[in-house]
């Protein structure tokens, strides 16, 4: 009864953090926590494609913010970081993207509210084969996410 109570909890602990719609699997997502008066946050997680065929990421939308975009975060050959914006994702057949801080990620353009003190945010993920993917993104303060920012 222990291993069933206890393989229960774990299940209910993780159940959250990973969604299947398909081929595809998102899990680990979070969303960063900015402080009061931000109009914009970012959003990882990492995306993997258990299909045989190519699927693409085509739009993104959250009840958080006005727009949300896929970002790649470059450093160029002056040492000037830029992000550049990426309209389509291809999840190549088999294979996992992780978007993480500092590389490719999600942007939230134009937050509606602030989200301290919000758990979570919803936010709905278009593929081109699997189709629309509704997931509960955690909202997580820099300190919780173990990421220290410098400037």
């Amino acid at each position: 009864m222990k291993k069933v109570m206890f393989s229960l909890l774990m299940f209910l602990a993780f159940a959250p953090f990973s969604y299947a719609e398909g081929d595809i699997v998102v899990r680990d997502a979070w969303v960063r926590e900015v402080p009061p008066g931000a109009s914009v946050s970012a959003a990882y997680m990492t995306i993997e494609n258990k299909g045989s065929q190519v699927d693409k990421l085509t739009a993104l939308s959250s009840d958080a913010a006005e727009n949300v975009e896929i970002h790649m975060s470059n450093v160029d050959e002056n040492g000037i970081a830029k992000m550049e914006r990426i309209k389509t994702l291809e999840l190549p057949a088999g294979e996992s993207l992780e978007l993480k801080p500092g590389g490719m990620h999600v942007m939230l353009i134009g937050l509606k509210e602030s989200l301290i003190g919000i758990e979570s945010v919803t936010m709905n993920l278009s593929f081109e084969k699997a189709g629309d993917m509704l997931i509960k993104v955690p909202v997580k303060s820099m300190k919780s996410s173990g990421e220290v920012h410098h400037h």
